[in-house]
Parts: structure tokens; sequence; C-alpha cells
């Protein structure tokens, strides 16, 4: 918990971009004491607007609804990164708005590079449980199961690995995929060619949070 209060300092203390879609940033001025006061109003705010503001993003908000094999079945399309907090402590510790929306755009930077195009990729999870995904030019058939009772999806082969488990939820017309940072991270190991330092780095620095993407139907 230490280095999470500690990250929200300098969080406060720094950050200074927009995220499109949301708002209410602390001044890059503040720091210390301050940090913590400005960081508790906005997440105040945030809390009571709209019937829920930031408590929307938080797992057990998203899980209260009932998902089903059958509504996962169909083509999903990629959106967007997801970051969601596992507790309402971790939020209120680490400034919601800040560190979610700051995080989200570094996350869809570091899945844009595994092949992730909004848009283009695409899931298709078949009622016979079989599955493929398409990402960049590759296509990688596979199997899933789910356990509704858990919310957990188990992927095998598809996502480039041998298997893998997430969090997932159907919301409307909308299906998102939540990892713990080491599953997503083996993930990305697999899909990419490439060094995956900068996103390991960016992983190990977050607890508390589960992270992945959201899809639409």
């Amino acid at each position: 918990m230490k280095k999470i209060t500690y990250l929200a300092a300098i969080l406060a203390a720094s950050l200074t971009f927009t995220s499109c879609g949301v708002g209410g940033l602390l001044p890059s001025s503040t720091s210390g004491a301050g940090a913590t006061a400005t960081t508790g109003s906005l997440l105040g705010n945030a809390l009571t607007t709209n019937g829920g503001g930031l408590l929307g993003n938080l797992l057990s908000n998203i899980l209260s609804g009932s998902t089903s094999q059958q509504s996962l079945e169909g083509t999903w399309t990629y959106y967007g990164p997801k970051v969601v907090f596992e507790s309402e402590n971790i939020l209120s510790q680490i400034g919601g708005q800040v560190v979610s929306s700051n995080l989200e755009q570094k996350l869809g930077t570091q899945l844009g590079k595994l092949g992730f195009t909004a848009g283009k990729s695409v899931l298709v999870l078949n009622a016979d449980k079989s599955c493929i995904l398409f990402i960049g030019s590759k296509s990688l058939p596979g199997t899933y199961t789910y356990d509704s009772s858990t919310n957990k999806l188990t992927i095998t082969g598809a996502l480039g690995v041998g298997q893998v488990v997430c969090t997932a939820t159907v919301q409307g017309n909308q299906l998102l995929m939540l990892f713990d940072a080491d599953k997503l991270l083996s993930i990305a190991t697999s899909l990419s060619s490439k060094s995956t330092s900068t996103l390991s780095s960016l992983l190990s620095s977050y607890t508390g949070l589960k992270l992945g993407w959201a899809m639409t139907k």
C-alpha cells in the first residue's frame, strides 16, 4: 500500500495530459498534503456524479450483472483498453481518474503495438466453444470455457499462449476482458516479436488493478 500511496503523490504532481472522455485533472503544481486533499476532493466529486461516476470502474460493480455462456457467443471487435479497480479502497488511495485515464492511455499504446486496432481486431466466440482471434495479420484459433459463477473465461490457444484465464463480463453490447498484470504480459510476450520491457515496466508499477480491453458486438 505504501507503494500505491507514493505513486498517487507522484501522479498528482506530474500528470498534465488530457484523455478523451475523462476529465478532472489535478493541477500540475499540486504535491504533498495538498495533492492528497485535492485527490480526495476529486474522488469525492467523481463518486457522486451521475449516480456513481468512478464506482462504475470498480470490479464488484462491473460484475454485478449476470453473464451467461450464450451472451458471450458472437463476433467481438476490439474497442479500446480498460482499467478496473479491484476495490474502492484502492481507488481512493491512488486517485481514480488520474490513474485510470493515464494507464488506459499508456495501455492502449502498448496494445496497439501488439496489433490490437480499434474496429479491426476481432475475437469470435462460437457456440461449440471454439474461438479465433484475428489480430494484425494473424489468425489464432483456439477453444474456450466460461464459468458464469466466477466470471472466469479460460481461452486456450487463441491469445497466443497455451492457456490464459481472465475475468469476463458482458454489459449491453460490450465485452470486457480483464487480466492480472502477469497474465497480460504473458499474452504480450507471445503475440509480439518485439521487446515488451516497456509494458512490463508499466504493469509492475500498479497493484490492485485489472487491465485488459473492451470489445463490442
